[in-house]
C-alpha cells in the first residue's frame, strides 16, 4: 500500500486550503454585529449645537476619556465645564481582523492630543460640525502643521504613522467623526509635540 512523504501531504492540505476558505462560509455563515448608537452615544452624549447642553457625562469609562491638548494653533480657552472635552467610543472593535472604527466627538475649543496609530491606516468621516485636521509638517524647517478643514459629509485619509490631531475650533458645536483603522482595535500614539516624546496613558 502506498503511503505519501509528508512533503504530499503538505501540498496536498495547501491545495485544499483555497476551497475550505470558499466552503466554510456556507456551512458556518457569519453573522452581522451591530452597535447600537445608543450604545455608542448615550442620550447625553449626543453632540450638541447652539444653546443646547451635555452635562451628563459620567456614564463615560475612563478608558474612552482622551486628555485634552492645546491644539496647534489654539483656539480661546473654553470656560471649565465638567466632563471630558475629548471622547473616544468604541463602535466595532474586535470583530474583524483587519478593520475596527471608533466615534470621536471633540468639544467647542478642544483638540485631542497629537497622535499617531501606528501602522495602521486611518479613514475619518465626519458626522457633524466642522473642525480642522492638523498634519504633521513635511519640512523640518516648517515650524506649523498643515491644515485640512472638515465639514458634515467629508472624508480624510491618515497613512501610517502621520502625526496628527483633530481640533474643534467652533464655539457651540461638537466635532463628531467615526474613524476606521486598519486593525482589530485601535492603535493610538499620545505624543508630548510634533514629534516630541510619546505620552504613556490616554487615547485619541
Amino acid at each position: 500500500m502506498y503511503i505519501p512523504d509528508a512533503r504530499e501531504l503538505f501540498h496536498t492540505m495547501a491545495s485544499l486550503i483555497p476551497i475550505v476558505q470558499e466552503v466554510l462560509p456556507m456551512i458556518m455563515p457569519a453573522s452581522i454585529s451591530v452597535t447600537r448608537s445608543a450604545d455608542i452615544l448615550p442620550p447625553s452624549e449626543h453632540h450638541t449645537s447652539g444653546d443646547q447642553q451635555a452635562d451628563d457625562r459620567t456614564d463615560v469609562s475612563p478608558k474612552t476619556v482622551i486628555p485634552a491638548a492645546a491644539p496647534t494653533p489654539a483656539p480661546t480657552p473654553a470656560p471649565a465645564a465638567e466632563g471630558p472635552r475629548v471622547i473616544s467610543r468604541d463602535a466595532i472593535v474586535g470583530q474583524a481582523e483587519s478593520m475596527c472604527a471608533t466615534v470621536l466627538i471633540v468639544k467647542p475649543r478642544s483638540s485631542s492630543l497629537i497622535h499617531h496609530n501606528g501602522e495602521q491606516e486611518t479613514i475619518i468621516y465626519v458626522t457633524s460640525g466642522t473642525g480642522v485636521l492638523l498634519a504633521q509638517p513635511k519640512d523640518e524647517d516648517e515650524q506649523h502643521p498643515e491644515r485640512h478643514v472638515l465639514g458634515k459629509g467629508d472624508f480624510a485619509y491618515i497613512p501610517a504613522w502621520l502625526e496628527h490631531q483633530a481640533v474643534n475650533e467652533s464655539e457651540v458645536e461638537d466635532l463628531v467623526m467615526v474613524v476606521v483603522r486598519s486593525g482589530s482595535a485601535p492603535v493610538e500614539v499620545n505624543l508630548r509635540s510634533w514629534g516630541g516624546a510619546e505620552v504613556k496613558e490616554g487615547r485619541s
